[in-house]
């Protein structure tokens, strides 16, 4: 069954159609009896709420309230935590200029206030000798 599908069979079990949250439940309880189908069908509902204005702290107020496995895998701490320290170790070993990420081919500068690879540094050299061309 598409996840659309499964939102619409999802509201019409829910008590009040008309309300995200209502619908985020069923939608969580019906995850419960098709676990295969779980996850699109919570994305969808998820989505709804957000975009009928619902806050963050509603939505996972009502994963509390519901038991539900996906709750566990995908808004634990230590989850978010994880993808957050992974990013941020991405983000600060990567060209400070380019964000391009390091290799055994790309060559980086290290700098108390960044990175630079060798690829900028050759641009930055043609530039200044473009300028230094001009001046003289």
């Amino acid at each position: 069954m598409e996840p659309s599908d499964l939102l619409e069979h999802a509201r019409s079990r829910s008590s009040d159609p008309a309300d995200p949250l209502e619908t985020l439940s069923a939608a969580i309880a019906l995850g419960v009896e098709s676990p295969g189908d779980a996850d699109p069908l919570i994305d969808l509902a998820v989505r709804e709420a957000r975009a009928a204005g619902l806050s963050w702290i509603a939505i996972i107020e009502r994963f509390r309230r519901v038991r539900h496995p996906a709750r566990r895998r995908r808004f634990t701490p230590a989850f978010a935590h994880r993808h957050l320290v992974n990013r941020q170790r991405k983000r600060d070993a990567a060209c400070s200029f380019c964000r391009r990420p390091p290799g055994p081919r790309v060559h980086m500068v290290h700098g108390e206030g960044g990175r630079i690879c060798d690829r900028c540094v050759a641009l930055a050299g043609q530039i200044v000798a473009g300028l230094n061309r001009r001046r003289g």
